[in-house]
């Protein structure tokens, strides 16, 4: 069966992420709610916030997990700009405007992880008691001005199993983001998931220590 004809003969939504958290989400376990998640280092400039707060005040609604029913990259995921930050007093240094290009390879590599909507506690966005709220308005506002509709959303309430996951999808290139299903990796996503929650005895010297 093609690709497309296994997304509809199974309804499926995404949660998208790059290389830059994926360890993280691996080590929880679970993709988190908004706001959950640490600050990630990157490679070349260091320490990365990306404070949930700068989207909406966590006022009008509690925090969710958002998915989506889109493999493509949702465009509100490709930042246009960044601030640089005085690592002691956070005071903004400097504000760069970004290329497409330039944000996907501040991404690094984009992934989409695959889940049944019948497996995973998650609701049309249209249907959460956020939607219709001021936040919620002015994030749907930001969506489509972007260039995605959210009517394509699903939210959970609460941090979702990454064991769920019943597809992963990256890309070979970075700075033009073509995503495809990698089904080997998912086999090794759920290895590293299972390793985290069960630590393994370390080997040494002939002993055996509790990890």
């Amino acid at each position: 069966m093609g690709e497309a004809k296994r997304r509809r003969a199974i309804p499926m939504v995404y949660h998208h992420t790059s290389t830059l958290r994926t360890n993280l989400i691996w080590m929880s376990g679970v993709i988190e709610v908004e706001g959950k998640t640490k600050d990630v280092i990157h490679p070349q400039l260091g320490k990365i916030m990306t404070n949930a707060l700068f989207r909406r005040e966590m006022k009008d609604f509690p925090q969710v997990a958002w998915f989506t029913t889109q493999l493509r990259v949702p465009r509100c995921l490709i930042v246009d700009r960044l601030q640089l930050a005085h690592e002691e007093t956070g005071e903004v240094m400097e504000e760069l405007v970004l290329t497409e290009t330039e944000a996907n390879m501040l991404a690094m590599q984009r992934v989409a992880l695959g889940f049944p909507i019948a497996d995973i506690n998650v609701i049309p966005w249209p249907e959460h008691r956020g939607f219709n709220t001021g936040e919620g308005k002015r994030l749907n506002e930001s969506a489509i001005e972007a260039g995605d509709d959210p009517a394509d959303w699903y939210v959970s309430d609460h941090p979702v199993d990454v064991m769920k996951a019943k597809g992963v999808w990256t890309s070979s290139s970075i700075a033009n983001p073509k995503l495809q299903r990698r089904d080997w990796y998912l086999k090794d996503v759920k290895k590293m998931v299972t390793l985290c929650r069960w630590p393994a005895p370390i080997r040494w010297s002939g002993f055996d220590v509790s990890a």
